[in-house]
Parts: C-alpha cells; sequence; structure tokens
C-alpha cells in the first residue's frame, strides 16, 4: 500500500513538471542577430545619401598628373539601388588597378554617377574603413534594417491660413482613396539639426490616385502612398508665432476607401523613398463630395470654404497673387 502510494506521488509530480514545462514560453530563437557587428556610423550615414552602393573592381588607375582624368571600375556586386552586374562607371577617384573597392555613388544631374566617399578598399568578405575592417555582411544587414526605417517630418506645423498651408506643401491633389491599411506600428527616424531621432509610433497607410493635380508635379492617374500619423501621437506647432498649438480633433476617423479628398502633401526627405506625408495630422486631407467641400471645425484654412471651385480660385490667390486670381 506504501509502495503504491510512493509511485502515484511520483506519478503526480512528473505530471506537474510536463505541465509547468509546457507552459513555460520556449526561447525566442528568431529574434538572434546574426552575430555581426554593426558597421560605423559614417557608413550608415552614407547609405542614405547614395543612389548606387556597389563592390567593383578598378580596372583602369586615373593618371594623378591629369585631374581631369577618371579611374574605370566595373560592378562585381551591386548591395543596394539601380545598378547592373558589369556595368562600366568612370569615377573620379585614385584606384589600384584590378583591386576591389566598395563605392557609395550619388547620380548627378547629367546621369552620371559620382562617388560620395573615396573608394573603400575590400578585402574577401571586409571592407577597409578607416583602418577597421568591416565585414560586407554586416554593411548588407544594415541596409536591410535601414530600408524598414521610414524617414518622417521631424516637426508638424499648424497654418492659420490658406496661404500658410498652401506654401507649406509640396503637392496639392484632390485624389480618390484606393485602400486604407490598420494601424500599423513603424519604426521610423527623424532628423533636426543633424540629429536623427529613433522611435516606432503607430502609422496608417493610404494607397491615393490622383484624380487632379491642383498644386506640384502628380498629374490624373498617377498613385502614390500616403502615410498618416494618428492624431494620439502628433503634437503641432502654430507656424504663426512658433508656439505649442492645442487642436482639440473628434475621435479618430481617417480618410475612408473610395472616397475623393483635397490633400496637402509633403515629400519624404529621404531620397531613396518615394512615400508622401499629409501636412500634418489636422490639415492634410478635407473630404469632398461632388464639389461640396465638408472640413472639420479646427480646419481654419477652409474657415470660409465650402465649395470646391471657390477653393481653386482661393487657391490660386493664394499661391500666385491676386494678379494671377
Amino acid at each position: 500500500m506504501r509502495l503504491a502510494k510512493l509511485i502515484l506521488a511520483l506519478l503526480l509530480m512528473a505530471l506537474v513538471v510536463f505541465i509547468v514545462c509546457v507552459d513555460l514560453p520556449l526561447p525566442d530563437l528568431s529574434a538572434r542577430g546574426t552575430g555581426e557587428e554593426p558597421p560605423p556610423a559614417a557608413i550608415s550615414r552614407l547609405y542614405r545619401e547614395s543612389d548606387v552602393i556597389a563592390i567593383g573592381v578598378c580596372l583602369h588607375r586615373s593618371d594623378p598628373n591629369e585631374a581631369l582624368e577618371p579611374s574605370r571600375f566595373m560592378i562585381r556586386r551591386v548591395l543596394d539601388g539601380a545598378a547592373e552586374e558589369g556595368a562600366i562607371m568612370e569615377l573620379n577617384a585614385a584606384a589600384e588597378p584590378g583591386s576591389l573597392y566598395l563605392l557609395y555613388m550619388d547620380e548627378g544631374e547629367q546621369g552620371e554617377k559620382e562617388l560620395l566617399s573615396e573608394p573603400i578598399p575590400v578585402e574577401g568578405e571586409s571592407a577597409l574603413f578607416e583602418n577597421e575592417l568591416v565585414s560586407i555582411a554586416s554593411i548588407e544587414n544594415d541596409i536591410e534594417r535601414q530600408r524598414r526605417i521610414i524617414t518622417v517630418p521631424a516637426q508638424s506645423f499648424y497654418y492659420g491660413n490658406l496661404k500658410e498651408l498652401a506654401s507649406a506643401c509640396d503637392e496639392i491633389i484632390v485624389g480618390k482613396v484606393v485602400s486604407v491599411s490598420e494601424p500599423t506600428m513603424t519604426e521610423c527616424r527623424a532628423e533636426s539639426k543633424g540629429e536623427s531621432t529613433y522611435f516606432t509610433v503607430e502609422q496608417v497607410f493610404l494607397r491615393v490616385r490622383v484624380e487632379n493635380g491642383l498644386f506640384g508635379n502628380l498629374r490624373y492617374g498617377e498613385k502614390l502612398d500616403v502615410v498618416l500619423t494618428p492624431y494620439s501621437a502628433a503634437s503641432v506647432i502654430s507656424a504663426t508665432d512658433l508656439t505649442p498649438k492645442t487642436v482639440d480633433p473628434p475621435p479618430a476617423s481617417y480618410p475612408k476607401e473610395g472616397s475623393s479628398y483635397i490633400f496637402f502633401l509633403i515629400r519624404s526627405l529621404d531620397k531613396k523613398s518615394s512615400l508622401y506625408f499629409t501636412v500634418n495630422p489636422y490639415e492634410g486631407s478635407v473630404l469632398l463630395i461632388g464639389n461640396t467641400v465638408y472640413h472639420a471645425h479646427y480646419n481654419e484654412a477652409f474657415r470660409e470654404i465650402n465649395d470646391l471651385r471657390r477653393f481653386s480660385a482661393d487657391l490660386k490667390t493664394a499661391l500666385y497673387g491676386e494678379e494671377e486670381g
């Protein structure tokens, strides 16, 4: 009898241990890094400024006595940007024929490639940057990481009239909303006074088709991606006196799929991005049904505007002056 009780107790103990083990979270192996050290910050900054990042072999060295004679490189491997392996490029830099180099390039006004730094020597799977070996794998990982980060405006301003609002925009369009994403936590980067800040914020992404380009370069039929920052995460500064602006918006509501709006947009400061942002969370879009404009009570720039034709006339006056009206 005593033996039976002992066996039963051992079985119960084993069952408890099994349950506890099952309930314990397993280690997240997917969260482990690659083991690569991140590259120096200076290399990360070059990514933001470049159009093409590639590894190339020097075919011909420029004559040091001829300042205008470039070196000739053949692209062996493209890490980022629009370039083809095997392409030949003439670059103004000194390099040793037969040696490999990491090349950070910008596209000039005539379409020619210009180096953003001296060619960085490549030895095996590492680049020699400022006397330090940096693995090519860590540079590729950093490129991939930065691709996922959205560069957002460092500050939003609130505009008290249409002239101020329109002057702050890169594009003003009538657009139809093709799709609206769910609010999504997004890695962001903002730059102010030469310093970058990284943070995560909830954003909504719109796909918009242009129905009428009122100001800027966008034309009928073009599609673009617009980023919205929810009201709860947004703070604005009055463009008039540069003091914090208190805005009491209605419960958060975003442009609806299938509806048309007047959008006030600014382009991303990231040259690698085609994203647009509403000029601020409160004046960035105005509902349009037919020719009737429906604006929120706090949108001071639209205080007397309720018709698209009136808006178009007022916009032209605000942008170009009375003589163009």
